[in-house]
């Protein structure tokens, strides 16, 4: 009996699939954990009570991811094993491209997607961390793939999938809201079409919501959203939107002050432009049209309603939600929409279509190396300063830390001296009594003091140039080191990624 042979398109994904795969475990481990990869492993490695009253008071993402790590730290706890857990939810992210935008356009634009996924250096950076951002790009994949499906076939088994992955995707990251609301707003666009889809469609979103209420019961009867822990999310300005494209496209670790990424970025929002007119104008050919305009809502309507509620409005408890990692579950339409108008320029001036991609290929080639081989644009070097303290700490010696920075200490299980709590303070007064009584008299029980000054790069594009320099103007302006420089002697200082480790004698 012969076999069928498959089909040329699925044979191209196995090599896809594999390039994946190499890309993401590539230099898994190269990098230290920074603070929120390390806030993971810390509240995954409670029991299961106390994980949930951790979330719960974060209340920046929903349990399910530290429920699944919970389960994957009895793997091993070695930065390879659980990073591993976003490589292997990145793979799958890519595989089910393929047939995501397969249902969108066809085999060929399901290529092209999964190929475009697989090499994008802000996935690749997200399925090499230890956060949740991997998974929800998965799980928002996962779900869409079925509402798509069921526009043409509403059987038990696309409502089961398309229901499992949409609760696991709320469950995950608080942006899946946004993807319900667009896909609400399909379906109420086209209601004509799918009228019956519509009513089942609530049902199943009723169910889903009863099945979150508890969550968000809970959320809302320990003082809502606005306690959470995003106090640092600026307010966005109109260039957000182009940096977000830009960095959806190139990564983080692209230079924003080279010319020809910056090309390269307006390329890319010159395609999406391309294609919004050419749906708007109705240019689409039928077959692709809808489930395109689909694709466009999911980009575009939460990523413009994250940009509205984030704006520096002059309203009393608003907070800013626009971070590029928070709108990562969009990550998949773009590369879609930009996918498809690729495409159709190919199609029509094959060498324009050459040109471009290879205008898109080349700065993304550089970006991808950067993310493994340019230390510069690496993580907060946790590991490194770390290790420099447990390597030259003498007896008698003592930390310095602020709060919430213990974090990495304890993964990077730092015993070889204690560490004391510097409070964040209100006043210079303040500052000065705590300096001349508390520290003062601490300082005088020991013999050397260490001391970690830290800055996040906690930009909303994470973008490196001008990291280091914001780190060094935060060292200068501390006042903890300023009166220790005052009052005793500065014996080394080391420069990490995100951190800046002192070491000064008080004997």
């Amino acid at each position: 009996m012969k076999t069928r042979p498959w089909p040329e398109h699925h044979r191209l994904m196995l090599p896809i699939l594999l390039l994946a795969f190499l890309l993401r475990v590539a230099y898994l481990d190269a990098q230290s954990l920074w603070w929120d990869e390390a806030f993971s492993v810390t509240i995954s490695s409670m029991d299961l009570s106390s994980l949930l009253d951790a979330a719960l008071d974060d209340r920046v993402h929903p349990p399910l991811y530290y429920l699944v790590l919970r389960f994957w730290l009895s793997l091993g706890q070695s930065e390879f094993v659980l990073r591993a857990l976003s490589a292997v939810t990145g793979v799958l992210a890519v595989a089910c491209m393929f047939p995501m935008a397969s249902v969108v356009g066809d085999r060929r634009l399901g290529v092209m997607s999964a190929l475009a996924l697989a090499i994008c250096p802000l996935h690749i950076w997200y399925s090499q961390e230890v956060r949740m951002y991997s998974l929800s790009i998965f799980l928002t994949l996962m779900a869409n793939y079925f509402f798509l499906r069921l526009l043409r076939d509403r059987r038990l088994t696309n409502w089961l999938g398309y229901g499992i992955s949409m609760l696991l995707a709320m469950y995950t990251h608080y942006l899946t809201l946004f993807v319900i609301l667009a896909q609400m707003t399909y379906l109420t666009l086209t209601r004509q079409r799918h009228r019956t889809l519509l009513r089942e469609w609530l049902l199943c979103m009723l169910i889903v919501g009863l099945l979150c209420t508890p969550w968000f019961i809970a959320i809302f009867l320990s003082g809502g959203f606005y306690q959470a822990s995003i106090s640092w999310i600026q307010p966005v300005a109109p260039e957000d939107l182009f940096w977000t494209i830009y960095s959806f496209g190139l990564g983080f670790t692209s230079n924003p002050s080279n010319p020809f990424n910056i090309l390269a970025g307006l390329l890319l929002t010159g395609i999406l432009a391309y294609v919004s007119v050419r749906l708007l104008l109705g240019k689409i050919v039928v077959q692709h049209r809808n489930k395109l305009w689909f694709v466009w809502l999911w980009l575009m309507l939460p990523l413009m309603l994250v940009f509205l509620i984030s704006l520096d409005w002059p309203l009393p408890q608003k907070r800013s939600i626009y971070v590029d990692r928070f709108l990562t579950p969009l990550l998949p339409a773009l590369v879609i929409l930009t996918g498809y108008g690729v495409t159709q320029v190919f199609g029509r001036k094959r060498l324009l279509g050459v040109l471009t991609i290879v205008a898109l290929l080349l700065p993304l080639g550089v970006s991808s190396g950067s993310l493994y081989l340019n230390s510069e644009y690496h993580r907060d070097q946790w590991r490194q300063a770390i290790s420099a303290i447990k390597e030259n700490a003498q007896g008698g010696d003592i930390l310095l830390v602020r709060p919430h920075h213990y974090v990495p200490l304890y993964y990077y299980d730092l015993q070889e001296l204690p560490w004391y709590t510097v409070p964040y303070l209100e006043s210079a007064q303040d500052y000065e009594t705590f300096l001349d009584t508390d520290l003062s008299s601490r300082l005088g029980q020991s013999g050397r003091v260490w001391t970690m000054i830290v800055c996040e790069n906690a930009g909303a594009h994470r973008f490196v140039p001008g990291a280091r320099q914001r780190l060094m103007g935060k060292v200068e302006e501390d006042r903890v080191r300023a009166w220790l420089l005052q009052n005793h002697q500065l014996l080394e200082a080391r420069v990490y990624n995100g951190i800046h480790l002192s070491l000064y004698d008080t004997g």
